[in-house]
């Protein structure tokens, strides 16, 4: 199964940078399981993982920002 990358960057996309990276995976555990319950572990593992990297390139681009890297 294909994940959902588009919805996945849509939604961190919306949180915050300072959002911690287990509030991140947390959530998306949470939509995976609300959503999609017959989603396998692997799936919903790399989904979380999607979205970690997700929040994590959005981070960099902050900091680089705010930093004047940018």
């Amino acid at each position: 199964m294909q994940i959902p990358k588009q919805s996945i960057e849509w939604l961190v996309n919306r949180l915050h940078v300072s959002v911690s990276d287990e509030e991140v995976a947390r959530d998306m555990r949470r939509r995976v399981r609300i959503g999609t319950p017959n989603v396998t572990d692997s799936t919903e593992k790399r989904i979380v993982a999607y979205a970690l990297k997700c929040h994590h390139k959005n981070r960099g681009l902050y900091q680089a920002v705010v930093s004047g890297r940018f």
